[in-house]
């Protein structure tokens, strides 16, 4: 199948959800995807581990927590 061009009329300028170029891969933006189709481990967020016996108070979202237990 043939690429198609938009006509610029149907593309909007701001808003909605349109994300622009210098958001991609950059803080605050949206990860981008490397050669290979994944998100580069550098645009990746650092998980905390916590290894031990008593759990976290307050874990974050993501936080791993390991139980020695």
């Amino acid at each position: 199948m043939a690429g198609r061009q938009l006509a610029s009329q149907t593309v909007p300028a701001t808003g909605g959800n349109v994300v622009t170029a210098d958001k991609v891969g950059a803080v605050g933006g949206v990860a981008g995807l490397g050669a290979d189709a994944k998100v580069p481990q550098a645009q990746l967020p650092t998980p905390k581990i916590t290894v031990g016996v008593t759990a976290p108070a307050a874990p974050a979202v993501g936080d791993v927590w390991i139980d020695t237990n």
